[in-house]
């Protein structure tokens, strides 16, 4: 979906911003990572298998997409899901999950040109009908439903904050109505101009809005992977006073390689920034990951940081930008318990081991300004070092020394043993 990294005092902090050792913020115990842990937001609507075979290829285990109330009743009472139908059975046939947003307004609660991105009080039962029918039609079909998307942002939302608690306490019993097992989403907050909106956070689950919800949803954008992760301990800090604490789905993370958003990055550090960002999510406790997005536009605007997204560059050509260390990510780091390692390690090295079902995953990199040389025991078999740009495998010996330094280092062998620096 399209969205508004509204982060004007960004550029501040990417001249005075650090990205330092005291950026980790991780829970203390090892953390099981689920197997469907690592999602994306925008594919699939093609229906075509040469997407479905990437999506596949890549390990994408959940899809999102809006279910646009206008897409789905553009006049009051005539309704149409057939753009969602097709994509909706295509993901159930390839066992991918989907996260459905219900958001946005119809050109018939307004008055003519008056309309805008909220739902007035007295027209919740209009929306709620759509929220109604929309999750009653695909019940058992869409895993996971989130009432509307970023409401800190002027972009998606110009109501009350009362006004977003109303509708997301009235849209949650609409879906409970017809549907008591599918997983509900709420919140879906993202970074606004000076931070988190604490208010409305907080606002949300003190007006018992969220007591039906099973999750909140949480998209933190930041200037660098490090950045994130710290956003996110923020986050969850505020969400844990109210048992959220560890419920908190990443329904969008990314970062553009074009465009003029601060935000931005050069497409030579975008496959670091996937692996870093996965790593330092997994350990901190998100539930899921859900990247924005799978594919670039095929035209694109040079200004426009919206079209700088995907792990791919478009549907024409299929090369990657970030593709192999999403697929990394997604191959070794779910259906494992993620720990971080410290000992023999010098304090700017992070190290995380992800022992899986099958075998371990070791991540490590280097956030100091000097590389530094870690001597590493491996134990067990098959000791394998991966390009997280290529995806090129390459035997390594069990005891090696190899040169940390910003770029993350991926191997993998077959033990549930720890590696020993």
């Amino acid at each position: 979906m399209k969205h508004a990294l509204l982060f004007a005092v960004l550029s501040f902090f990417l001249l005075f911003g650090s990205c330092t050792s005291k950026a980790l913020n991780v829970l203390p115990d090892g953390r099981y990572i689920p197997p469907d842990f690592a999602g994306v937001v925008h594919a699939g609507m093609t229906g075509t298998k040469e997407e479905f075979d990437l999506i596949n290829y890549m390990g994408i285990k959940w899809i999102l997409h809006t279910f646009s109330w206008s897409s789905i009743e553009s006049e009051q009472g005539q309704w149409n899901f057939e753009r969602y139908e097709t994509f909706v059975d295509n993901a159930n046939a390839n066992n991918i999950k989907v996260i459905g947003v219900l958001a946005y307004d119809v050109h018939w609660i307004f008055e003519e040109g008056q309309r805008s991105r909220y739902i007035p009080i007295d027209k919740i039962p209009e929306f709620c009908d759509y929220v109604r029918k929309t999750a009653e039609y695909f019940k058992g079909r869409v895993h996971a439903w989130c009432i509307w998307n970023e409401p800190n942002s002027s972009r998606f939302w110009t109501g009350t904050n009362e006004g977003f608690f109303e509708l997301t306490r009235q849209a949650a019993d609409a879906v409970r109505d017809v549907d008591s097992n599918v997983i509900l989403l709420g919140g879906a907050f993202n970074r606004g101009y000076l931070g988190l909106n604490k208010k409305l956070i907080e606002g949300l689950f003190e007006s018992g809005a969220m007591e039906k919800a099973d999750g909140v949803a949480f998209h933190p954008y930041e200037l660098n992977a490090a950045r994130s992760i710290k956003l996110y301990d923020q986050f969850r800090k505020i969400t844990g006073k109210y048992g959220f604490g560890e419920k908190i789905w990443i329904t969008e993370m990314g970062f553009p390689t074009g465009g003029k958003l601060p935000t931005k990055i050069n497409e030579k550090r975008f496959p670091e920034m996937v692996i870093k960002s996965f790593s330092y999510h997994a350990a901190a406790g998100a539930k899921f990951v859900l990247w924005y997005q799978l594919f670039d536009p095929v035209t694109r605007e040079k200004d426009d940081s919206e079209d700088f997204f995907g792990l791919v560059r478009s549907r024409e050509d299929y090369t990657s930008k970030a593709a192999e260390a999403y697929r990394l990510s997604a191959a070794y780091m779910p259906d494992s318990i993620c720990y971080v390692l410290t000992d023999g390690l010098p304090g700017s090295v992070r190290a995380f081991w992800f022992k899986g079902t099958k075998g371990s995953a070791l991540v490590l990199w280097n956030d100091g300004l000097i590389a530094r040389r870690i001597n590493i025991k491996l134990p067990g078999t098959n000791h394998v070092q991966h390009d997280i740009v290529t995806g090129k495998e390459s035997e390594i010996s069990a005891e090696i020394t190899v040169k940390t330094g910003r770029e993350p280092l991926f191997i993998t062998y077959n033990s549930h043993e720890k590696p020993l620096f």
